[in-house]
């Protein structure tokens, strides 16, 4: 069976010039009811998918990339 997924938290930090963007584009697309770092959760999730749509999966004794 599959492993439980795993959540790993990245801690970033956005000059005002984008943290405004964010907010901007989050109320734009009408995503009044996400937190700004959601949102930002949902932008980065949604352009990893887009750079690289398979999944990815790693050898669990070497730790190196399967492909």
């Amino acid at each position: 069976h599959d492993a439980l997924p795993i959540s790993v938290k990245f801690e970033i930090y956005l000059s005002d010039e984008d943290t405004e963007r964010l907010f901007a584009v989050k109320e734009d697309k009408g995503k009044a009811e996400l937190t700004g770092n959601d949102y930002a959760r949902e932008l980065l999730e949604r352009e990893l998918h887009r750079l690289h749509p398979s999944r990815v999966k790693y050898d669990d004794e070497t730790g190196e990339r399967i492909k």
